[in-house]
């Protein structure tokens, strides 16, 4: 009977359910070991930095009064793979915050169609990292040597960033004539820190007689960049010529669903559902990005063609997405339903009849434990292989919990789209 379970099906799903557990213990046992997160103590939160970047720069006479907030989590990427894949990641995590202080909150102040702005950055622990006064080449100011101009930036180390000069090592000046003043800027790195030949920077900026900007970060060697760089080109040729693999995949598709649309064979209602899915989901996970990409608001255009511009773009690409979806669904259901047409079909699988089949409820039970079992053979597959010197970045999960309004979005978006594309495509067009 398709609606009663028999004692071989109670059998399956007892053996599952010992699978699953099996599979999951081993799987949280050893995933923070095979996929290694990054720890982050977020002393302060956005708003907190909000509000001691706004302090700072009314310290140093600057008004933020009307201008536009934006703000983000934020990191260098670039440091944080090169300490992890030359020290892994706990060396790494030894010297993040103290002295590579690598996460932060990235304040931003803006007017639309104007130059002048402010950014300020501070770490997730309070401290002052880095500022920007960002304004126009033609603003008047001083005209000051490099020795005056140095004096400054000395001064304003040790007064605002209560850095002592003596654990700095000065390395080098750059001057910049402006129409009307004279721009510096500054570099000096940390004292002792060497790390395969790179080091702590930290560069002061003066616009005429006042500082203009600050930072600090890690120089990475020009040559691990480059060799990095060749060795990630090389995965991403591999991911090229599997792609050319599927290009030849779509065109058969494309072959089928017109000898199926001519048959008349192709269920329409059954695509506009996933169609209607998936553009639903890109849309809004588009627009849960928001955020993000507000921080980067170019100020040559005005707020209301920025938004737009971005509604558009986001109606675009889930347009795109869910034309994607509606392609893969009307060239492979047809083939699926003519090739088992024993089994429940695409269009039934999830109507209330279909869930309440016996069918359903094993072939649930079956996909979670595959599920976990999954989990279970990549965390044991990245453990084995990381014995034989193989490396992957630590993970940062931070960026859609903190950076967007509802992080959940793109999960379900990551979920539906690899499940249905990868599904229809591979299973039940090309097998």
């Amino acid at each position: 009977m398709e609606h009663n379970l028999e004692r071989k099906d109670i059998r399956l799903i007892a053996l599952c359910a010992i699978v699953a557990v099996a599979s999951l213990l081993v799987g949280s046992h050893y995933f923070y070991q095979a996929f290694p997160e990054a720890t982050i103590d977020f002393e302060i939160t956005r708003d907190d930095a909000r509000g001691l970047g706004s302090s700072f720069l009314e310290q140093r006479g600057l008004d933020v009064e009307g201008y536009r907030h934006s703000s983000i989590f934020n990191f260098d990427g670039s440091a944080k793979t090169f300490l992890e894949r030359e020290l892994g990641l706990e060396g790494a995590s030894a010297l993040i915050d103290d002295p590579v202080r690598l996460w932060r909150w990235s304040s931003r102040w803006v007017k639309e169609q104007q130059k002048e702005e402010f950014s300020v950055d501070h770490t997730t622990g309070g401290d002052l990292v880095g500022f920007t006064h960002l304004v126009e080449e033609e603003l008047a100011g001083a005209s000051l040597s490099q020795v005056e101009a140095r004096y400054l930036a000395e001064q304003f180390l040790i007064d605002a960033m209560g850095r002592s000069m003596t654990s700095l090592v000065f390395v080098e000046a750059e001057t910049t004539e402006r129409p009307n003043r004279a721009d510096h800027s500054f570099t000096w790195k940390l004292k002792g820190f060497d790390i395969n030949d790179a080091t702590y920077r930290v560069r002061v900026g003066i616009q005429g007689d006042l500082v203009g900007s600050y930072s600090e970060s890690l120089k990475v060697p020009e040559d691990w960049q480059r060799d990095y760089r060749e060795l990630r080109s090389r995965n991403q040729a591999a991911g090229q010529v599997a792609s050319a693999f599927m290009l030849f995949t779509w065109v058969a598709m494309i072959v089928v669903l017109v000898i199926n649309i001519r048959g008349r064979d192709v269920r329409w209602r059954t695509v506009a559902i996933f169609t209607a899915i998936a553009f639903v989901l890109t849309l809004l996970a588009q627009l849960n990005s928001l955020p993000v990409t507000e921080f980067s608001f170019d100020t040559k255009d005005t707020y209301g063609s920025f938004l737009t511009e971005r509604l558009l773009f986001s109606v675009l690409a889930a347009v795109g997405q869910a034309v994607l979806i509606g392609f893969l669904v009307a060239g492979a259901e047809p083939v699926y339903r003519r090739a088992y047409g024993g089994q429940i079909s695409l269009s039934q699988q999830f109507a209330p009849t279909g869930i309440r089949t016996k069918r359903f409820l094993i072939g649930t039970v079956i996909g979670l434990t595959l599920t976990a079992a999954f989990v279970a053979y990549q965390t044991v597959f990245y453990v084995i292989a990381g014995k034989f010197g193989a490396w992957s970045p630590a993970d940062i999960p931070y960026s859609e919990m903190i950076n967007t309004h509802i992080p959940w979005a793109v999960v379900l978006l990551i979920g539906f789209m690899p499940a249905v594309s990868e599904e229809l495509t591979s299973r039940a067009f090309s097998i």
